[in-house]
């Protein structure tokens, strides 16, 4: 038996040791969103990345809890790392049609409030609605492969937010809603 557990022991050990770190840094950042650990988000992410305590944070806290990845391979060329992954994340994107239109319906039913009042309302009712639709048994999600590009900044490897093949997890971390960003931004144009 103390055999067996030597050798299982040892397994670990040569398999941990055979992790690029490049992968470990994404892998602890990626658990740390998953298991909502502030602390150790605080961390990893400077104060101006990290998710407020406000309410609005709350849907991505809880989205978060349903990410899933499987990392497929990594690749390390000096400064810079290509982490190949699986990623299974809420998709809320599908849900801004119908947030939209009951959001207006909302509005146009408490003409009269002020800004104030409306804003209140307009915060209660995303909170409210996400949350809802996050957990949903009903919850749609979506599911890609992708590669995620980090670069090796003061001795640590961060997601490299310049690199445009990071558009996919910043999908992924943002739960869809840089689709709804995206819409309204060309709306503007």
């Amino acid at each position: 038996m103390k055999k067996l557990l030597l050798i299982l022991t040892m397994l670990l050990f040569v398999l941990s040791c055979g992790t690029p770190q490049p992968q470990k840094d994404l892998e602890t950042a990626l658990k740390a969103l998953q298991s909502g650990d502030e602390k150790k988000i605080q961390e990893l992410y400077s104060s101006s990345e990290t998710l407020d305590n406000d309410d609005s944070a709350k849907i991505m806290r809880e989205g978060y809890k349903k990410l899933s990845y499987k990392v497929k391979n990594t690749k390390v060329e000096g400064d810079k790392a290509t982490v190949n992954l699986d990623i299974k994340s809420p998709d809320l994107s599908s849900y801004f049609p119908e947030f939209l239109q009951k959001g207006l319906s909302i509005q146009a039913a408490n003409l009269g409030k002020s800004d104030e009042e409306l804003t209140k309302m307009g915060e209660e009712f995303t909170v409210k609605f996400f949350l809802e639709k996050i957990n949903s048994k009903d919850l749609k999600f979506s599911e890609k492969n992708i590669d995620v590009v980090l670069k090796k900044v003061d001795g640590k490897w961060k997601i490299d937010g310049q690199d445009e093949k990071n558009k996919e997890i910043l999908e992924a971390l943002t739960l869809g809603f840089n689709k709804l960003i995206e819409s309204l931004s060309n709306l503007k144009n």
